[in-house]
């Protein structure tokens, strides 16, 4: 992005102009939301379109940042709507105008609640094979695997619901038929279920249908701010350019480094290539968070001419430093460098940092998700979703906890509120003693019996795969939404900061040097895993740890900017 032409802002404090579209660039550390905050006040204060029932929306990309706006609002939150992108859209948009689409779709209004990641259930596989006609798809766990990646995307400017790969949508030798995809969402859509990139789609058939409701919107809301806006997909710019085409003045805050949500349809040039009429693009380049033996790295990685950060603090500390060895002896080697301060492990993947968390050394089978879900039916959801349950209860996330004991039970009759705070409570009060036994013992002594959950696990492949595998290594796999814990994965660390920070790469299994450190040896912010590890670094503000399971000779004279250290334990 050519930030020659932008005007640099001294600071997140300077003001600029609220009558005109903007754009701004913030790096890691800048004070985006110092801006965001200043600017929301600014709007407040100058502004006569704001009122108790006109407000200033504010939009991000995540739960955590919506809370973490809220709480630096102070008392102007009375003017400001905060909500994330599909939160906005579902209750300004497809909430109260979804009825506009009901001569096009049928929907269950009565059961629709809200959004959620959608898991296809045997029946409505069987009632998408009955209309479809597609009896030959008989491999459900496949199916439903295969239908679960099921996506809408802008294509040309016509919305699409697609698979993301071309190879995606076979199951066993046949293709599912293209012309089957938009009757799977029917069904869903009857059934009272919205998945979260439903609310893109249905919110643009809704305006196409009734270009009405943007007056409604811009009436509602003279501003539209956006912070996080490289994560935004091409559907979501669609609906943000129709509400600026009138009176609406619409501004963006995002670091096209930090761009790493491509995997959920993000496209970092919808912030890049972002114009509206009059648009005035700004940069802040400061770095607040990290000392400069950091942020040296980050400018390294980052190795753009325009855009050089320095810390106005002049903040110093160690170098950082990579720790040669396994997981556990990486960590136990930074709490000790770290003077036993708070230390936060973050890693690619969900379950590299929560085998440190709950003390598995070896690395072991990533697809439990998919054996739980599709390989055992009934069963192996309500052992999954019940495992879900109690590591959000762990976390003080106990809306989520009542969320999958209740989809864990979904199936038994007469389980009730009352019944799910009775279960989680007696689960729970269990947890100390359930963590240290396999997946077969939680099923016979804790699962069946209770409630009416009948059959026992006896015998056969069940058996044998619940026998060997422990409660610790299903929780390891488990995703908690907004995870605020020390062991997180770096794309639920994103907008925060963090003392001391380790990350994990892959372990020595998975092990290859090259392409591992690539990032470190030869970094291209092109590269989509490259910008999530810049992500990572620029989380920590004093030390920084970087544990890996080998380094040749070679690529440590290459990494003349860490400090590097042996940690693997003597035999």
């Amino acid at each position: 992005m050519d930030l020659s032409v932008a005007k640099k802002l001294k600071d997140s404090d300077e003001r600029i102009n609220i009558s005109n579209h903007f754009k701004i660039v913030a790096g890691p550390g800048a004070g985006k939301t110092r801006f965001l905050i200043n600017h929301i006040n600014h709007i407040i204060e100058k502004s006569d379109k704001i009122s108790d029932i006109r407000k200033i929306a504010c939009i991000t990309y995540t739960n955590v940042g919506v809370e973490t706006i809220i709480s630096r609002l102070g008392k102007s939150i009375d003017y400001v709507d905060v909500t994330t992108i599909h939160s906005f859209l579902y209750l300004n948009i497809v909430n109260p105008y979804l009825w506009v689409l009901e001569d096009d779709y049928k929907f269950d209004f009565i059961n629709i609640d809200g959004h959620d990641d959608i898991v296809p259930t045997f029946s409505i596989m069987n009632e998408w094979k009955r209309r479809t006609r597609q009896y030959a798809l008989n491999d459900n766990n496949k199916l439903a695997k295969e239908l679960s990646k099921l996506h809408w995307y802008l294509d040309d400017g016509e919305l699409i619901l697609r698979f993301k790969e071309i190879w995606e949508g076979k199951v066993g030798s046949y293709n599912i038929k293209k012309d089957s995809y938009l009757e799977y969402k029917k069904i869903c859509w009857e059934k009272g279920l919205l998945s979260h990139d439903d609310v893109l789609f249905l919110s643009i058939k809704i305006i196409e249908k009734s270009p009405r409701i943007l007056e409604i919107i811009r009436g509602k809301f003279p501003y539209v701010l956006v912070d996080e806006f490289q994560d935004t997909n091409p559907i979501q710019t669609k609906v943000l350019k129709l509400i600026a085409e009138k009176e609406t003045i619409v501004g963006v805050i995002g670091d096209e480094c930090q761009s790493i949500y491509k995997f959920q349809g993000a496209d970092v040039t919808q912030f890049t290539e972002f114009d509206l009429p009059e648009l005035k693009t700004y940069y802040i380049e400061d770095n607040h968070r990290s000392t400069q033996e950091i942020i040296g790295i980050l400018n390294y990685m980052r190795n753009d001419k325009n855009f050089h950060q320095e810390s106005p603090e002049n903040k110093h500390g160690h170098k950082p430093t990579i720790l040669i060895g396994g997981f556990i002896d990486s960590y136990n080697e930074a709490i000790k460098l770290c003077n036993k301060d708070e230390l936060y492990t973050l890693s690619f993947k969900n379950e590299l940092c929560n085998m440190i968390q709950y003390g598995i050394d070896n690395y072991f089978s990533e697809n439990i998700f998919d054996e739980f879900i599709f390989s055992d039916g009934d069963r192996g959801k309500m052992i999954f979703y019940i495992i879900h349950s109690l590591e959000c209860c762990k976390q003080d996330k106990f809306k989520d906890a009542i969320k999958y004991m209740k989809k864990a039970y979904r199936k038994i009759k007469d389980f009730d509120d009352k019944a799910t705070l009775e279960n989680l409570k007696r689960l729970y009060n269990l947890y100390s003693r359930i963590q240290q036994i396999n997946i077969k013992e939680l099923y016979n002594n804790y699962i069946f019996g209770f409630y009416g959950v009948k059959a026992k696990v006896t015998s056969g492949k069940a058996n044998n795969y619940y026998k060997n595998l422990t409660y610790n290594k299903v929780a390891c796999v488990i995703t908690i939404a907004d995870d605020d814990g020390k062991f997180r994965t770096i794309h639920k660390a994103k907008g925060d900061e963090f003392k001391n920070v380790l990350l994990l790469l892959e372990p020595k299994e998975q092990y290859n040097e090259e392409t591992e450190l690539s990032f470190l040896l030869n970094p291209d912010m092109g590269n989509e895993s490259h910008r999530v590890y810049y992500v990572a670094l620029s989380r920590t503000m004093e030390n920084l740890y970087i544990s890996i399971p080998q380094l040749s000779d070679e690529n440590r004279r290459k990494l003349n900017n860490f400090e590097i250290r042996e940690v693997r334990t003597k035999s």
